[in-house]
Formats: structure tokens, C-alpha cells, sequence
């Protein structure tokens, strides 16, 4: 199975087409797009998207994602209603404009939660209005024919893999999936995270790649290192997505220094480990 790797692009740089000119050099012709320069999409400069579009055009790459941060900061009623009648309606119709098959989004923030105390908010108790709520924008994304990506993160209630696909079948919606990121997990519970996978492994549609090192000094400073080089063991999760078939994006997300040299070590790491897996 041959590996589609690609990357966010704001990993490099927010200027996309700086971003693009650093990848293609490291073989890199697939990026999901966050963050640019006048602010995450899609409530960025229009100018900005443009750019992309023509940048993408140009140089023959593709664009894979969009992850706009819908309900990463999300925690009640009110802000729930403006990211689905502010933001929502302008990610779609990027959506459909890049013929992706969906939004990479979060699952509601839990109330109180910073990346340096997440793991002391258990998450398996969720309120039932975050059910409602996912419930409510998944019906509104099958009703766009798209699909909503849930990417685990330590500061949301769907904070790991399992919790995540927990609160999936709590919504009931077939327009809901997973973006998988176990590097997100990893620094959640301090551990290699992979005995999830069973739990997840219907739901994939996106996977991000990034490792992280024993949190030494807490939650709140990880270190960040290529794949193979922390805790997760990458051999066994893309011996595990061989396995199932999984054909979808692969996507670094390393949060590291964005420098080509970074990068590069990242991408080799990647492709080895992907080699091994087989």
C-alpha cells in the first residue's frame, strides 16, 4: 500500500505558498490547510484563499483538509450557534469549492481545561448537551453531504481516540468520523496510546502524525520529536492502518520549528517507518 504523505501546511509556514515551496522540495504534494497569515481559515483575508487556490493550481499539489477549528473552544449554547451560523457555512463551501470529502473539527471544550491541566478533567462523563451538539452539526454536515473529522484533543471532551468514538455512537449519525492523532493522545495520558486502535479503526478518515517525548516537565511542555523518536510506536499503528486498508491522507503535524531541515527529518521518518510497517 503506497503511503499518501502529506502535511499542515502551517507547519512550515503560514504563508501557503512558502509552505508548498519547502514541501515539494521534501516530496511533499499534499497539505491540509489551518492557519495562514491573516488568521485560520476560513475566517482569513478572502484574498488569502485565493492565493492558496492559485498556489495549489501552479505548483500540481493537492489540497487534503481544512481543519477551520470548529468546537475546539466550545462550551455552550451560545458559541455553538455562532460557529455553526458563522463559521460552518463558509467552511463547507470551501469544502465543496476543494472537493474534500469533509472538516476536520474538535469535541466541545471541556469547561476549564488548558493543555497543562487536561488530564485532570476526566472526560468520560460528557454533559448531554455535547452529544446534542455533535449530533446537531453532524445532521447538518450529512445534509451538506459532507463528513465532520473529530480530532482528538487533550483540552476537549472527545480527548482521546476511544472517548471519541464513544461519543460518535452516543450521536448517531453516519456524517461523523474520525481524524485520528494519536500523538494528540499520547500527550494526553502520557503513554503510548495505541491499545485504542480496535476502538478507532472504524471510524478513521484522516490520520496526523507527531511523537512526543515522556512528559518530564508536565503537560504543559511537551517536547516534540520525529515519529519513531518519542513514545508511539508508528511501526505498529501503520501496521495497523496496512491491515485495515486505510487509504486516506497521512498528514504530519510535527509542532516543531517549521524549518526544511525539520521537516525533512520528519518526512524521512515517516517514509522509514511506513517501510518497516509493511
Amino acid at each position: 500500500m503506497k503511503l499518501r504523505l502529506g502535511i499542515v501546511a502551517d507547519e512550515i509556514s503560514r504563508d501557503f505558498a512558502a509552505a508548498v515551496c519547502i514541501g515539494k522540495r521534501l516530496g511533499l504534494g499534499r497539505y491540509e490547510v489551518r492557519n495562514l497569515m491573516s488568521g485560520r481559515a476560513p475566517l482569513c483575508d478572502p484574498s488569502e484563499i485565493a492565493a492558496v487556490e492559485a498556489t495549489a493550481e501552479r505548483e500540481g499539489v493537492r489540497i487534503t483538509a481544512l481543519s477551520p477549528g470548529l468546537f475546539k473552544f466550545t462550551d455552550d449554547a451560545a458559541t455553538f450557534a455562532r460557529e455553526m451560523s458563522e463559521v460552518y457555512p463558509r467552511a463547507a463551501e470551501l469544502a465543496h469549492r476543494w472537493d474534500l470529502p469533509g472538516l476536520i473539527v474538535f469535541g466541545f471544550h471541556k469547561k476549564g481545561a488548558t493543555e497543562a491541566n487536561a488530564s485532570s478533567i476526566p472526560s468520560d462523563n460528557p454533559p448531554a448537551e455535547v452529544v446534542d451538539w455533535l449530533a446537531a452539526a453532524g445532521e447538518r454536515a450529512h445534509a451538506d453531504r459532507l463528513e465532520l473529522m473529530i480530532e482528538p484533543e487533550p483540552i476537549c471532551w472527545a480527548d482521546t481516540g476511544r472517548v471519541t468514538a464513544e461519543l460518535i455512537r452516543r450521536a448517531g449519525v453516519k456524517s461523523i468520523r474520525i481524524n485520528y492523532d494519536p500523538g494528540n493522545v499520547a500527550w494526553l495520558e502520557n503513554r503510548d496510546p495505541l491499545d485504542e486502535f480496535a476502538a478507532v479503526e472504524p471510524w478513521i478518515a484522516n490520520v496526523h502524525v507527531k511523537d512526543l517525548r515522556p512528559l518530564t516537565q508536565g503537560a504543559g511542555k511537551p517536547e516534540w520529536v520525529p515519529a519513531g523518536q518519542g513514545m508511539i510506536d508508528y511501526r505498529v499503528l501503520f501496521r495497523e492502518l496496512r491491515r485495515i486498508g486505510y487509504d486516506g491522507p497521512v498528514s504530519l503535524e510535527p509542532h516543531m520549528d517549521g524549518s526544511e531541515e525539520t521537516t525533512r527529518a520528519c518526512v524521512e521518518a515517516v517514509e522509514r517507518l511506513w517501510g518497516e510497517a509493511g
